[in-house]
């Protein structure tokens, strides 16, 4: 328990390129302490902020102290607040406060912070609010910030590995499929393909054009790792994309890489093309000099994805929860 002073911090907005090398040491500092394995590289920081996804809004909150060491951070997406205007605006959100910094009521000021900017938006754009935030699930501090806040934790999911040194079994796609590396030309069929294949999972929001060439042009984006399968007609019926973080690896002394996205169009399950998708991403995935493979999966997957990782080697590493709360109206946000 720190026994520093709550009053002696100013918060203040980051101001960009000039504040990423504090923010990346800060969180080399809370790794430090919280081995959670996800600490973002000055690398990762640069890209998300030179390439700003489509469809809403990346904050990021200061506090630091009169001498300007960062000892609290806040990460805050806000969704687009003209975007399907009968639902409810969301946020995600995460808090960061410096190891020395914990439990002084600076992780309630930070939360406070984050939920007053979403209610903020949300009453202009006449909607209610709702902000999520995730932990691990053995990250007892982490839980603690939301939890102690009544956000009510509404989903799990498991971040499963396999390693890439074992067999992996040679693709079988079912009789008048075939599949490839996808193309930036088949954009829009990729992406109705994309939200066919999604629209029963939990939280699901539908891909637009903008998003998925926002994903072709990305600096890290590799093409060869980016599949589809079709029938001979050309009907795209299924994907999957592998994803590596090359500055990660360099930085952890590992080699790991990320299936990504693996779905299969409704009209065409149960037929094996998810599995030989999932068993083609693996492949290429070696074939780039990875080691290890990952992929996160929801436990109420409602296609039984869980069964056909573990049909091809995979197995739980560590599991992740997400919590949500609504956002009521505070008095002086009323319009």
């Amino acid at each position: 328990m720190t026994h520093q002073l709550l009053s002696s911090t100013q918060s203040r907005p980051s101001i960009g390129h000039a504040d990423l090398p504090a923010i990346a040491a800060f969180y080399e500092i809370c790794e430090q302490v919280d081995q959670l394995n996800n600490t973002p590289t000055l690398a990762d920081l640069q890209r998300h902020l030179d390439h700003p996804p489509p469809g809403g809004t990346h904050h990021r909150q200061l506090w630091e102290t009169p001498e300007g060491a960062l000892v609290g951070l806040v990460a805050l997406w806000i969704d687009d607040p003209t975007d399907v205007p009968t639902d409810a605006l969301e946020g995600w959100v995460g808090v960061f406060v410096h190891p020395d910094w914990r439990g002084a009521y600076l992780e309630t000021e930070l939360l406070s912070w984050a939920e007053q900017q979403v209610r903020e938006q949300a009453t202009v754009a006449q909607r209610p609010a709702q902000l999520y935030a995730g932990a691990r699930a053995d990250a007892t501090y982490y839980r603690a910030i939301y939890e102690t806040a009544n956000y009510e934790m509404i989903r799990r999911f498991h971040t499963m590995a396999r390693s890439l040194a074992e067999p992996i079994p040679q693709p079988q796609l079912p009789s008048g499929f075939t599949n490839r590396p996808t193309h930036a030309d088949e954009a829009a069929a990729w992406v109705e393909l994309f939200n066919e294949s999604f629209v029963d999972h939990w939280h699901f929001t539908p891909m637009t054009l903008e998003d998925r060439q926002f994903r072709l042009t990305y600096p890290t984006y590799r093409p060869e790792l980016d599949w589809v399968a079709a029938t001979t007609d050309g009907t795209l019926t299924g994907f999957c994309r592998g994803d590596i973080n090359h500055e990660e690896n360099v930085l952890k002394n590992r080699q790991e890489g990320w299936i990504s996205l693996l779905g299969t169009r409704r009209g065409y399950r149960r037929q094996g093309l998810a599995r030989a998708m999932l068993l083609q991403g693996l492949h290429q995935l070696r074939a780039a000099g990875i080691e290890t493979a990952l992929l996160g999966v929801d436990i109420q997957n409602p296609n039984q994805a869980m069964g056909l990782y573990e049909s091809v080697g995979f197995a739980i590493k560590e599991t992740h929860l997400t919590y949500q709360k609504s956002l009521a109206e505070t008095p002086d946000s009323r319009p």
